[in-house]
């Protein structure tokens, strides 16, 4: 919008229009364009940003991965970025005898090697993914993990276009996951992974796929309505 058509819109003097736009251009919540008119500036990211690590909307959420634990019989979690770090924020071990040991609530390491991290990583915000490769360069844990930097880009924008990622051990012999974001507005929330035993993931494969696709979709129907759906 012009300025003209944003003092007309909220009712507010030109002049004093132009002094607020200034005002945001000089926080870095706007970015004036060449031509007239303005779009939103990288300060909306960080306080967005600082808005999901509080948790709040996760907390929304943990029915939801519980409920994936219960259907799935698999050992299940959810992430989320914290201080340019992600996190395990919630996790529910398997019902099955044999068994994904469950993660604890802290940094996940080595995200190119994790479906959960993979997700994180495609769906986050430019600068906060390279911010997170350059002080985590790609190390090889298993033989199949990627550690090439054009490989990872393309997998990133594939897990964008298909909309989940999969980790074939790639960081862990026999252990297998699949992962999936929750989204607001577009913007991500979290991961909500799925992890077996890569036997049982690859028999289970489709089954374990439609069963967290409905979860994403209980998931994110538990944002809506929510501050969060309108906040970010």
């Amino acid at each position: 919008m012009t300025p003209k058509e944003l003092a007309q819109e909220i009712d507010t003097p030109l002049p004093t229009t132009y002094h607020l736009l200034k005002t945001l251009v000089d926080l870095g919540a706007l970015v004036k364009l060449e031509r007239e008119g303005y779009r939103l500036g990288p300060a909306i990211g960080a306080l967005s940003d600082s808005y999901l690590e509080q948790g709040e909307p996760l907390r929304i959420l943990e029915p939801a991965v519980r409920d994936l634990a219960k259907i799935t019989g698999e050992t299940t979690y959810m992430t989320a970025w914290r201080s340019g770090k992600i996190e395990v924020v919630v996790t529910v071990s398997s019902s099955r005898p044999v068994r994904v040991a469950p993660l604890g609530h802290s940094s996940q390491s080595y995200a190119h090697a994790r479906a959960s991290g993979k997700v994180m990583l495609a769906f986050a915000r430019p600068s906060l993914r390279e911010e997170y490769l350059y002080n985590n360069p790609l190390e090889k844990i298993t033989p199949v993990t990627i550690d090439n930097s054009e490989i990872l880009e393309g997998e990133l924008k594939e897990i964008v276009k298909r909309g989940y990622a999969t980790d074939l051990e790639e960081y862990a012999p026999d252990v297998s996951c699949l992962s999936v974001p929750v989204l607001a507005s577009g913007h991500l929330i979290a991961a909500l992974t799925v992890s077996a035993p890569t036997i049982r993931f690859n028999t289970e494969f489709d089954t374990l796929l439609s069963q967290i696709w409905a979860t994403k979709g209980q998931a994110e129907r538990l944002l809506i309505g929510s501050e969060v759906a309108n906040t970010v």
